[in-house]
């Protein structure tokens, strides 16, 4: 935008912009029912008398929302990131790119770390290790998550690292992201912390799972960071995440149990059920097994008993 006191009247109005050449009625009915959504349906009133009370459109007051008519004071969304990984130093790293050039207004804790970013506040809060952690834990962390950065993160950054990201990695940061909404995917970039990637069919997944947004972060370039958290931002109207406890989104879990003679195919059947292969097989051991994997949406354990009588 060449003119800049245009250009920041329209950043003001989130971006929201429309050329009158050649618009079309439906394109800018659909316009407009975004923005009518985008703010759950409330409306705006003129504070030109301060005491007097506001009045809906039912009737009823206090229902309106009230706005300045001075467009220079009008509130700026706040920026507000989660960053999810197992390595505390890469995430310390990550924030050092996303602080890089940040406002002086800038304050440090533990694990909050707020300033401000072209004029819009911003915290950044640094999820401890939850891949170890039991599921009531988890849920304990993500609801402190959600805390630090009340109402709820806009973004959530996946720090990965491909030479060790394990399926069963994968769906611990599946069932993370599930407590934050069924849209957590919508609000989440992959980051990958080391140069070599590899051909993880893991990492490919996830990677899916979030649309193919991806930030290479040993490139440290905090401008094409800054552009990729903003761009998901924008694509989400600038909404939020919120936690869930019990999320409705997610299919129950399926728990099998396989058994009969040695040789009788039991692994055969379980790689089938999965649709993995090259599963460990138990035929020659006195243990059982524990496989698990993700078939259509949801989690399935499957336990493959060891030979329990006579031969084939």
């Amino acid at each position: 935008m060449q003119h800049p006191l245009l250009g920041d009247f329209i950043r003001k109005c989130r971006s929201r912009l429309l050329w009158n050449k050649n618009l079309e009625h439906q394109q800018l009915l659909t316009h407009l029912d975004e923005v009518v959504k985008g703010n759950n349906g409330d409306h705006v009133s003129c504070d030109v008398f301060k005491d007097a009370p506001s009045v809906s459109s039912r009737g009823h007051q206090g229902e309106g929302v009230g706005v300045k008519l001075d467009p220079a004071e009008a509130p700026v969304s706040e920026l507000r990131i989660v960053l999810v990984g197992k390595s505390d130093d890469r995430k310390t790293k990550l924030c050092d790119i996303i602080l890089k050039n940040l406002s002086s207004r800038l304050q440090k804790q533990r694990e909050v770390i707020s300033g401000e970013w072209r004029g819009r506040p911003l915290t950044v809060v640094k999820a401890p290790d939850m891949f170890s952690l039991s599921v009531e834990a988890v849920r304990e962390e993500v609801k402190k998550c959600e805390t630090l950065c009340s109402p709820g993160p806009n973004v959530l950054l996946l720090l990965v690292k491909p030479s060790d990201f394990t399926e069963e990695n994968r769906r611990t940061l599946k069932f993370i992201l599930s407590l934050f909404g069924p849209d957590a995917f919508k609000h989440s970039m992959v980051v990958m912390t080391e140069k070599k990637r590899g051909t993880q069919h893991t990492v490919n997944k996830l990677l899916q799972d979030c649309g193919g947004r991806l930030y290479n972060m040993f490139e440290d370039k905090h401008q094409l960071l800054m552009q990729k958290i903003e761009n998901i931002m924008r694509e989400n109207k600038e909404t939020f995440l919120t936690f869930s406890e019990e999320p409705e989104h997610m299919k129950p879990a399926l728990n099998l149990v396989l058994c009969g003679r040695r040789g009788a195919g039991k692994t055969s059947a379980a790689e089938a059920i999965l649709g993995q292969t090259e599963l460990h097989s138990v035929s020659s051991s006195s243990e059982c097994v524990k496989h698990q994997g993700e078939v259509r949406g949801r989690q399935v354990s499957l336990v493959e008993l060891p030979a329990l009588y006579g031969k084939p």
